[in-house]
């Protein structure tokens, strides 16, 4: 069992994502709103001024976010094949830096409901 984690910058991939996720009966996933730490780190030190001004148009086009999206994959062996797919997805984006994924081992799933 495989965790899987998508950090997504390239927001206008994300139907394309989940839509791959249902052909490949991946059920169940939680996205999140969330921010790269250097956006963070400037905004914080109020140097976000960098990203305008004369030099925006020599640095890439900044999100406005990202949204992280992590799923549990039971089959340990069916994560290479999501692995290939999502990256064959997003092969065709036309921006640099479209995000990244990796995958971390899940020792337990416990679900949590309300006793009856």
């Amino acid at each position: 069992m495989q965790i899987l984690f998508i950090v997504l910058n390239d927001l206008s991939h994300l139907q394309t994502i989940l839509e791959t996720f249902i052909e490949l009966e991946v059920r169940g996933a939680t996205i999140l709103d969330s921010e790269g730490m250097a956006k963070a780190v400037l905004q914080y030190e109020g140097l976000s001024y960098i990203f305008s001004g004369p030099f925006e148009k020599s640095l890439p086009k900044q999100a406005d976010g990202s949204k992280t999206i992590f799923t549990v994959i039971p089959d340990s062996e069916k994560v290479p094949i999501v692995v290939q797919r999502i990256q064959d997805v997003l092969a065709n984006s036309e921006k640099d830096v479209i995000g990244f994924m990796f995958t971390l081992p899940v020792s337990g799933v416990y679900p949590l409901k309300k006793r009856t």
